[in-house]
């Protein structure tokens, strides 16, 4: 297995490990030949194979690029390349910063009607591409789903799709995610483009409703009365749709334009965040890279109802709080108003006034909210202070930062002040991307200040980041959550 800082083919850059499935390890990488992030998929080939074995498999994985790359599409991961490196596979593919749907639904439950409608429209348009192209995928799933932070929906995972001109592929069997697996598939019978479609169906369930359908029933999913029931525990106006890519005979199922046209006649401006400028990634892993296995849980709680839209620049506050704009204005010039805040709780000993309307994304115990655009990134995670100076956790963070991005620049790094009464330190600095953070861009540059605050035997780390651009009008927001963070230990 790959270990992180091997590089790959003398050019690909493993970063950190980003979560495990059926068919491998996929890393986040560095390519380091055109200096932009990758995701690198290692196939994983267990021992047990023999030879020949161990060659099919690789030859499986260069089918499964060659069909990934031929779907050029965003709403399909892109390939770039396939290398072997020690007798294995590696699968060089598109980098998108995003969650999977299966993780979203876990943090926030069963998604509006407006969310699920907009996430599977996007869903059927990138599998008819794939259809056109003789692709079909086979394992329709939240799981395969992301959902990026910029609002791009993309279908992942190629691994177990086939060609329906491939003489060499095999269609059938029950290969696929048992709660998502068309009935016909179940019977043994070969995987079609029906078959994505009644996958999408049950995962436009799940969205709603939060699990797959027929569960516990699945040897009864041609019983009307069952899918009856099932259907009634769906919102009214998605039940259409749903009955008709559900059908548990596929020559009877729903096609894609029909469902393409019911989805539309249901898309509303309200399936996108209302906030007009948010979007999302996560922050800065401490020193060392952590493995991204997203375990979401949400804790989200309103500080006060929102204040109307242009009500000036004190924004919504914590409970308790004062309510003095967050910076006194010296000069006839008007200062920046900052965003409007509210309460997030993980149940973990910390409160957090974030960004209203930013986007979260939880990596292990790292929580990153971002802004629509991507100019903008607030992370929080609490580590073990196991004895440590904060100045010196934050002079190992910079050496690694420092290192991987360009035109870095020291603005401070020292103890500061907490209104806990605790051992604080700061560090704030300017750099151009890319480099450490995935989603920094290319040639722009980027200001940062991270804060760690020390309580008992934690460290609180708060990571704000905001192109240079921007960095002026969001301070205001930045100082705001800053002062009502509340680490573990404490009553605020």
């Amino acid at each position: 297995m790959g270990t992180p800082g091997q590089l790959v083919v003398k050019r690909y850059r493993l970063m950190r490990a980003l979560g495990q499935g059926g068919m491998g390890m996929v890393w986040e990488g560095h390519d380091t030949l055109l200096d932009r992030p990758v995701a690198v998929k290692e196939v994983l080939i267990p021992d047990t194979l023999n030879s020949r074995q161990r060659l099919n498999m690789i030859h499986s994985t260069a089918r499964e690029a060659r069909m990934a790359a031929r779907l050029n599409h965003r709403n399909i991961v892109s390939v770039f390349d396939v290398a072997d490196e020690d007798g294995r596979p590696w699968i060089i593919m598109e980098l998108v910063p995003s969650r999977s749907l299966d993780r979203v639904i876990a943090s926030e439950g069963p998604l509006s009607v407006a969310r699920a409608v907009a996430i599977g429209t996007e869903v059927l348009t990138a599998l008819s591409v794939a259809h056109a192209a003789g692709v079909v995928h086979r394992d329709v799933k939240p799981a395969n789903i992301l959902i990026g932070y910029d609002g791009r929906i993309v279908l992942s995972d190629f691994g177990i799709a086939t060609l329906l001109d491939d003489p060499h592929a095999s269609r059938g069997g029950a290969t696929g995610s048992p709660g998502f697996l068309a009935p016909e598939r179940r019977g043994g019978k070969p995987a079609e483009p029906a078959s994505d479609l009644w996958s999408l169906g049950a995962t436009l369930y799940a969205t709603v409703v939060g699990r797959p359908p027929f569960e516990g029933t699945r040897g009864q999913l041609s019983t009307l009365l069952v899918q009856d029931a099932e259907l009634a525990k769906a919102p009214a106006e998605l039940r259409p749709v749903l009955a008709g890519l559900l059908t548990a005979d596929p020559a009877a199922r729903m096609g894609a334009a029909e469902a393409k046209r019911l989805l539309d006649e249901m898309a509303t401006p309200e399936a996108a965040p209302a906030p007009v400028r948010r979007r999302g990634r996560r922050l800065l892993a401490m020193g060392t890279a952590a493995a991204v296995a997203a375990v979401a849980i949400g804790g989200w709680a309103f500080l006060r109802p929102s204040d109307p839209a242009g009500a000036g620049p004190v924004a919504a506050s914590p409970a308790g709080a004062s309510t003095s704009p967050a910076r006194p204005s010296a000069s006839p010039t008007p200062t920046p108003a900052r965003l409007k805040l509210k309460w997030y709780d993980p149940g973990k000993g910390w409160k957090a006034g974030v960004p209203k309307g930013w986007r979260l994304s939880i990596q292990e115990d790292t929580y990153t909210w971002a802004d629509r655009d991507g100019i903008a990134h607030l992370g929080v995670e609490v580590i073990d202070a196991r004895g440590r100076n904060p100045v010196d956790v934050l002079e190992e963070v910079e050496s690694s930062l420092s290192t991987s991005v360009r035109k870095y620049q020291r603005v401070r790094l020292k103890k500061a002040p907490s209104k806990h009464g605790t051992v604080a330190a700061e560090w704030e600095s300017t750099w151009t991307g890319p480099g450490y953070h995935s989603w920094a861009v290319r040639g722009v540059a980027y200001r940062e200040v991270q804060r760690m605050i020390v309580t008992g035997d934690k460290i609180s780390v708060l990571d704000w980041s905001a192109t240079d651009a921007e960095w002026n009008r969001l301070r205001p927001t930045m100082d705001a959550v800053f002062k009502y963070y509340r680490p573990p230990g404490t009553d605020g």
